[in-house]
This record gives structure tokens, C-alpha cells and sequence, in this order.
């Protein structure tokens, strides 16, 4: 209720504060922006959280396939790996795990898992698994070793951004330094050197 009333409240204020007719103009562009820039974002929330989530999904998919492996078919597999799980993934997990045992299809079911990487793949993977009866654990396998190498790739590049974003500071404290150290002693020589030899 709060967040609704700055918007109005900026654009009143901007407006007496100006005046005139530029006042009013200025307090509808104030009111805009304002209600813009609040603006409650719904998936910024899930973002968050499947990214921090993402870490550890690969080794629940890892997990999966194993239980695959060993006979179990998906849902089984899916509650018992929720239970040992993150409980936030846990939680995912067992409500698509729920929904396919209920009959839905993975890509049903896939609101479930929110954003985690790989869904998508996933949702085909079961799908194809459900229609034509192919064993899935060695694609939940091979998912999740891509999703590692996505992770891996994102790191260094990140890592490689902030060696990029390092060097303009070592630069603007290591050539001074080198100006004063290196080269002024040699310019106050040479001048040195010059006033003395005109004396």
C-alpha cells in the first residue's frame, strides 16, 4: 500500500516544488519514473534463488539418475532423492515428482522446478523417457555434466572480467608511482645537472 503512494507523492512534490506548467509535467515524469522504478519484479525473487540453487542441482540430478539406475522409476526416484536433498530443491522436486505421478508430463509439471538450469531438457528427456519407454538416467547424467561446464565457463569468465576490471586501478596507482620513482630522479638530474653546468 506504502509503495503505491510514493509515486504519487514524488509527483506532487516535484511539481509544487518546480511550478507552473513545467511543474506538472515534471511531476507526471517524477510519478512515471517512480512507479517504474518500484515496480515489483515477480520472477526477480525466483531468479535469485534458482541461481543460488544451480550450484547443487547437477549432484540432484546426479542423484536421480543413480536411482534410475538402480530400477527406480522417476517419481520414486524424485521423493527419495528430495528427502536427502536441499530442502529447497527438495521441495521443488517433490511437487514435480507429485504432479507426474498424477499423470501430468513433465512439461506439465515443470512450473515445479521454477527456473533451475536445464529444465527444459530435462522436461523433454522424461517426456521422450515416458513415450518411448528409452532409459533416462545416462541423459540426466549428461545434463548434469553440462550444466557443470556451464558453471565452470560462467566462473572464468567472471573471473576474467575482474582481471580485466583490475587493471585500471593497477594502473592508476602503479604509473604514478613509476613516474616519481623511475623517471623523476632522472629528470631532476638532467636538471640538476643543467643549472649547475650554466652556473
Amino acid at each position: 500500500m506504502i509503495r503505491r503512494l510514493i509515486g504519487p507523492a514524488a509527483g506532487v512534490a516535484a511539481a509544487i516544488a518546480i511550478g507552473g506548467t513545467t511543474g506538472i509535467i515534471a511531476g507526471f515524469g517524477t510519478w512515471w519514473l517512480a512507479a517504474r522504478l518500484l515496480r515489483a519484479d515477480p520472477d526477480r525473487a525466483e531468479r535469485t534463488a534458482a541461481q543460488r540453487l544451480a550450484l547443487t542441482w547437477p549432484w540432484t540430478l546426479d542423484l536421480l539418475a543413480a536411482g534410475m539406475r538402480a530400477g527406480a522409476p522417476f517419481p520414486q526416484a524424485a521423493s527419495t532423492v528430495a528427502a536427502a536433498d536441499d530442502p529447497a530443491i527438495g521441495d521443488r522436486l517433490n511437487r514435480f515428482a507429485a504432479a507426474i505421478g498424477l499423470g501430468a508430463t513433465a512439461t506439465e509439471a515443470a512450473p515445479a522446478l521454477g527456473m533451475l538450469p536445464g529444465v527444459d531438457r530435462l522436461t523433454r528427456q522424461l517426456d521422450r523417457s515416458g513415450d518411448s519407454g528409452a532409459a533416462v538416467a545416462g541423459g540426466l547424467e549428461q545434463l548434469a555434466a553440462s550444466l557443470r561446464t556451464d558453471q565452470r565457463n560462467r566462473t572464468e569468465e567472471r573471473a576474467g572480467r575482474a582481471a580485466v576490471a583490475l587493471i585500471g586501478p593497477l594502473c592508476l596507482c602503479y604509473l604514478p608511482a613509476f613516474v616519481i620513482a623511475g623517471i623523476g630522479p632522472v629528470v631532476l638530474g638532467v636538471v640538476a645537472d643543467t643549472l649547475h653546468s650554466s652556473l
